[in-house]
């Protein structure tokens, strides 16, 4: 009855391994696959409006045109309006700041943003 007891903890010792290694590279894999990461992101409340401004890096190794998609959203989670910037000829390695024009919106509690640079190698 021992033996089969350390057999059955063996099994379980290496099925949890081959997760935790698993998660490491899934959490690599997802890490190296951003391209364009968002830096020094902020929502600002001016005179004019709200806006969102924030730092875009190429981390690719050729010259990109990126669109900045953001999307306002209420309390509730609920769309309230969208900007997109155009950061035309991003080159590889820098880093570009971009800011949304003034949006006369009063409610905005929470905003998100996505990188647009075209499509991927899947046609999406």
């Amino acid at each position: 009855m021992a033996r089969r007891e350390g057999t059955r903890s063996r099994r379980m010792f290496l099925w949890l391994a081959v997760v935790i290694v698993f998660a490491m590279y899934l959490l690599w894999a997802l890490r190296a696959e951003e391209t364009f990461p968002v830096m020094h992101k902020k929502l600002e409340y001016t005179d004019a409006g709200v806006l969102v401004s924030g730092e875009i890096r190429n981390t690719a190794t050729t010259v990109a045109t990126v669109n900045v998609e953001v999307t306002f959203f209420d309390a509730q989670g609920r769309q309230l309006g969208k900007e997109i910037v155009t950061l035309p000829n991003l080159a590889a390695g820098t880093t570009a700041a971009f800011r949304t024009p003034p949006k006369l919106l009063t409610a905005v509690q929470n905003y998100t943003i996505y990188v647009n640079a075209g499509r991927n190698m899947y046609g999406n």
